[in-house]
């Protein structure tokens, strides 16, 4: 499994991808009209600066995404089509890779979001010593997030 800067050619693959994770880990609590279309997530991949997004490629499929800015993470998603040993390694891999980045900037705090809801996403955030600091926010109607904070 390799770990690369996402490109220009990726920008679909990200998007479809993207709009998979969505509907296999949101479903259930993030209504459908709030759900990510592939246009739109597009249109978020196609404003990537270098730098600020990779993924993970396992014989020339792309399995998964990691986006960071200014010491926080913003997507880290892996393919729902990923068998679950492989979906693992793809999350530990991406979410060490970020945490990296971030430190190799400088940043000795590092942040995000989750939906307080995403057991999945939650657990594998305080495997890595991510915990939440108390921080929460709305930004879909009825969907609770919750701010974690590690110490890089």
């Amino acid at each position: 499994m390799t770990i690369r800067p996402v490109a220009a050619r990726d920008v679909h693959t990200i998007a479809a991808l993207q709009v998979r994770a969505w509907r296999a880990e949101y479903e259930g609590f993030v209504d459908e009209d709030h759900m990510p279309t592939l246009d739109d997530r597009i249109g978020l991949w196609n404003g990537v600066r270098p730098g600020e997004a990779w993924l993970a490629e396992q014989e020339g499929t792309i399995v998964g995404v990691v986006g960071v800015a200014n010491g926080e993470i913003g997507v880290l998603h892996v393919d729902p089509v990923v068998p679950p040993e492989t979906s693992v390694e793809v999350d530990h891999l991406l979410l060490a890779h970020a945490e990296e980045i971030m430190r190799s900037a400088g940043h000795t705090t590092a942040l995000l979001w989750t939906f307080r809801e995403n057991r999945h996403s939650r657990a594998l955030y305080e495997r890595h010593g991510w915990t939440p600091d108390g921080a929460e926010q709305e930004r879909l109607p009825g969907v609770s997030e919750i701010r974690y904070r590690r110490m890089l």
